[in-house]
C-alpha cells in the first residue's frame, strides 16, 4: 500500500515540476517575441540563458536612453523657463493658450519650468547647465559633444 502511495506522490510531483517547466517556456517565448533580435527562420531560438542576458542588456539600454531623454528634456525646458523668465508676458499668454486648448495643459504650464528648472542656479554655458543635471555633459546635446 506504501508503494502505491509514493508511486502516485511521485506522478503528482512530477506533474507538478513539468507544469512548472512549460510555465518558465512559455514565459520565455513572450521574453523572447518582444525582445529585438532576429526571428526568422534561419537565427536559432535564443537559449534560456542568452534570453535573459539580452533582455537583461535591452533594460539596461532603454533605462539609459530615457534617462538621457530626461536630460534632454530637463536642459529644453531650462532654456524655456530662461525665456519664459524674459519674457513674462508671453509666457502668461502660453499658458492661457494651453489651458484652452486643454485644461490639463494649462496646469502643467502653470508651475514655471515645471519640473526641471525650478530653483537651479543660473548656468553660464550648455556644458554647465548640463552639469546641473547628472554632474556631466549630455551626450545629446549638440553644443556639449561639439569640439571648439
Amino acid at each position: 500500500k506504501k508503494s502505491k502511495e509514493q508511486k502516485a506522490l511521485r506522478l503528482n510531483i512530477n506533474a507538478r515540476e513539468r507544469r512548472r517547466m512549460h510555465d518558465l517556456n512559455d514565459a520565455l517565448d513572450e521574453l523572447r517575441a518582444v525582445i529585438p533580435y532576429a526571428h526568422s527562420p534561419s537565427v536559432r531560438k535564443l537559449s534560456k540563458i542568452a534570453t535573459l542576458l539580452l533582455a537583461k542588456n535591452y533594460i539596461l539600454m532603454q533605462a539609459q536612453a530615457l534617462e538621457e531623454m530626461r536630460r534632454l528634456v530637463a536642459y529644453l525646458n531650462q532654456g524655456q523657463a530662461i525665456a519664459a523668465a524674459s519674457l513674462p508676458s508671453s509666457a502668461g499668454g502660453a499658458a492661457a493658450a494651453a489651458a484652452a486648448l486643454h485644461p490639463a495643459l494649462g496646469a502643467y504650464e502653470q508651475a514655471a519650468g515645471y519640473p526641471f528648472s525650478a530653483g537651479l542656479p543660473p548656468a553660464t554655458s550648455c556644458p554647465e547647465k548640463c552639469a546641473i543635471f547628472n554632474s556631466v555633459s549630455s551626450s545629446l546635446c549638440k553644443q556639449c559633444t561639439e569640439k571648439p
